[in-house]
């Protein structure tokens, strides 16, 4: 067999260079995000709240007719 060598890594130093240069990186890509204007914020908001709303309802009417069938079989 071949004689294996060791290979030793030098260990990553972080230096403030490469923080700096991720944080720039951050900060460039924040600039391209399409960000929501208000009257889009609301419109959204409201569609959230409003399927919150719906799911809620429907989780509380099913759980009223289960509970009214366990009621009647019980």
């Amino acid at each position: 067999m071949a004689s294996k060598e060791t290979k030793t890594k030098k260990p990553v130093k972080k230096t403030p260079k490469r923080r700096s240069s991720y944080f720039k990186g951050v900060w460039a890509e924040l600039k391209k995000v399409n960000w929501p204007n208000r009257k889009e914020l609301l419109t959204y908001s409201y569609v959230v709240v409003g399927a919150i709303l719906a799911s809620a309802l429907l989780i509380y009417l099913a759980d009223t007719v289960i509970a009214a069938i366990l009621r009647v079989l019980i």
